[in-house]
């Protein structure tokens, strides 16, 4: 690794007598014996290479050189490494196929984070073999290709980052065995065929499930109801149609919920009112129709319900953001008629309110008008009426 002045940048002499001196670098651990076991120079101006002499480095559990614009490729030196714990080489230019024959050895690896670099080629099948890994991220970068099936058999994984790739092919069942999976992010710029597997919902652990922008079709399998654990579930920009599943509704400990840009019809569950640690709503542009459900008026940690361009109707619930936590309504371009309802801004965060292309009539409520948290309002193209002048909508 080189750089303008490095030593100065990571605060190491130059020039020592001590043959222990190193132990007292930034950056740098030492064991008993003065040998070298982690090494850290994230966020340092460097630039260059990986040195292959990282590889006399034989004793280090941990290596983290993240945020340092290093280039290149990884050196084959390194798969002498064999007591690494910790690799983190993310938000680096480190590029061609990934070298995965290097990590045969390390068999002690628990994190390896490749995010934001320019690796390329297909995911290393290599990588199968490490039998401890429980954060494995390989985001950002340029891999292609099938995810490949042997993944499935890293049962200690807990994390799983493939998103932000050039991922194809059908999007592997066999990931659903992954028991221990509390993570799973696989969205943005990878283009599966195929639908989502009805075998993901035997990710008993899962609490994350982002598949985001990633070419998805078919129905959303009601088999993600028992996936008890889960809190985040990202299923936005893709073409899925059908319903939305009502068994959805026993997902208890769901936080958000985002089904936006896809190709959904039919109503809103009713079942969802069980959704009561819910915060985010996201199923704008869409095909839903009939009412926006009464019981998201009784939602007590309700922030944000976006579910502009559908094809709802009737009138907005009376008690909408009565819970006193709603910041953010939109409800824009659908058919949407009566009222607006008094109490959207009750808890006095309501900051954002969009109302516009429906058939709202009446007068716009005062209670808006001295709404001292809201920032943008969005009433225009209805037949609402406005009492005060000084209002501009």
């Amino acid at each position: 690794m080189t750089g303008p002045n490095v030593s100065g940048r990571v605060d190491w002499p130059e020039n020592s007598s001590s043959p222990t001196a190193h132990c007292s670098f930034s950056g740098v651990s030492c064991d008993h014996d003065s040998r070298v076991v982690s090494l850290n120079v994230s966020y340092i101006p460097l630039s260059g290479f990986i040195p292959p002499e990282i590889g006399l480095l034989n004793k280090l559990v941990n290596l983290t050189i993240a945020d340092d614009n290093l280039k290149g490729r990884l050196p084959v030196e390194m798969a002498n490494l064999t007591s690494l714990k910790v690799l983190n080489i993310s938000n680096n230019f480190f590029m061609r196929n990934f070298p995965g024959e290097i990590f045969l050895g390390m068999t002690e690896l628990e994190i390896l984070d490749t995010y934001n670099n320019n690796f390329s080629g297909p995911l290393p099948t290599e990588l199968a073999n490490l039998k401890r890994i429980k954060h494995l991220s390989l985001a950002g970068n340029f891999f292609s290709g099938p995810i490949p099936d042997v993944y499935s058999e890293i049962q200690s994984l807990e994390y799983l980052g493939l998103n932000g790739n050039s991922h194809t092919g059908k999007f592997q069942a066999s990931l659903g065995r992954l028991s221990n999976l509390k993570e799973m992010y696989v969205g943005y710029f990878n283009a599966f065929d195929g639908g989502i597997p009805p075998e993901l919902g035997s990710l008993s652990s899962l609490q994350v499930l982002d598949m985001a922008s990633c070419n998805l079709t078919g129905e959303i399998p009601k088999s993600l109801s028992l996936l008890k654990n889960l809190q985040l579930l990202f299923l936005q920009i893709n073409r899925l149609t059908g319903h939305i599943p009502p068994e959805l509704s026993g997902l208890f400990s769901l936080r958000q919920l985002d089904l936006s840009i896809n190709e959904l019809a039919g109503e809103i569950p009713e079942s969802f009112s069980t959704l009561t640690n819910i915060t985010l709503i996201n199923l704008f542009k869409n095909h839903l129709r009939g009412r926006i459900p009464a019981y998201f008026g009784d939602l007590p940690n309700l922030e944000v319900l976006q579910v502009w361009e559908n094809n709802f109707t009737f009138e907005l619930p009376k008690n909408l953001g009565q819970n006193g936590k709603l910041k953010l309504l939109d409800v824009a371009t659908n058919q949407l008629t009566g009222r607006v309802p008094l109490a959207l801004c009750a808890g006095g965060k309501l900051k954002n309110l969009i109302l516009i292309e429906n058939f709202f009539s009446g007068a716009i409520p005062m209670e808006l008008g001295v709404c001292k948290s809201l920032i943008k309002i969005r009433i225009a193209k209805n037949f609402t009426q406005r009492d005060d002048p000084g209002w501009d909508f």
